[in-house]
């Protein structure tokens, strides 16, 4: 049974605030605008925490200071930036934060990296992925073997999406190059996913490429 996970808005800009809740506007949540608050606090039920990277005196995702919070089992944070880098992002999720994305980004997209962090998932940004496929094809580049177990698991087709995707093709591009709609390409990539039982991209990429 999936969780109710309660909300935290941490920001100091009240344009970003009313944003967010305008996403969220059924869900319960507490706006915090200071950032020491947020981390004395020590939640005991699931919990979603969306930190306004730009927040005054916010401590480097290094620093000790979020430590506890982000060893916490009890909250998932999500970085939202304004302004976002790549960079940023993976320090952000090196140290723990379970989704990197624009702060302003639409409200379709701030529910569905919600979806994303309450089902236990990783989120990180188009930008991103795109980086780590690529670096995933440099090492490929210099692999001398690949295992192809996981073609055995397919369809033809979903073989050939699979290789697309692995390779950091956008829907649209496979969708193109396959002759069929997008909603068929993510129809193929759930089922993709499911059958080799993983749940994103780059884990795709990893498993043909034959890295994990």
């Amino acid at each position: 049974m999936k969780r109710t996970h309660s909300t935290l808005f941490v920001t100091h800009d009240p344009g970003l605030l009313s944003h967010w809740q305008k996403a969220f506007g059924k869900t319960q949540h507490v706006g915090i605008n200071v950032i020491e608050a947020f981390l004395k606090t020590t939640p005991t039920l699931p919990c979603v925490a969306w930190i306004d990277t730009a927040i005054p005196a916010r401590p480097a995702w290094t620093s000790e200071a979020w430590m506890s919070t982000l060893q916490n089992e009890q909250i998932s944070i999500v970085a939202a930036s304004s302004n976002p880098c790549d960079d940023e992002a993976m320090e952000a999720l090196d140290a723990g934060c379970v989704a990197y994305c624009h702060a302003f980004s639409d409200l379709p997209t701030l529910r569905q990296v919600r979806e994303v962090v309450e089902g236990g998932q990783v989120w990180i940004g188009k930008s991103l992925m795109q980086r780590l496929l690529h670096n995933v094809n440099r090492v490929v580049s210099r692999s001398p073997s690949v295992d192809d177990a996981w073609r055995e698991q397919l369809t033809r087709r979903e073989v050939e999406v699979a290789i697309l995707a692995a390779n950091g093709a956008s829907n649209n591009a496979i969708a193109t190059q396959c002759k069929i709609s997008e909603r068929t390409v993510k129809a193929h990539l759930s089922s993709i996913f499911d059958k080799l039982n993983i749940t994103d991209r780059l884990q795709l990429a990893l498993r043909v490429h034959g890295i994990q």
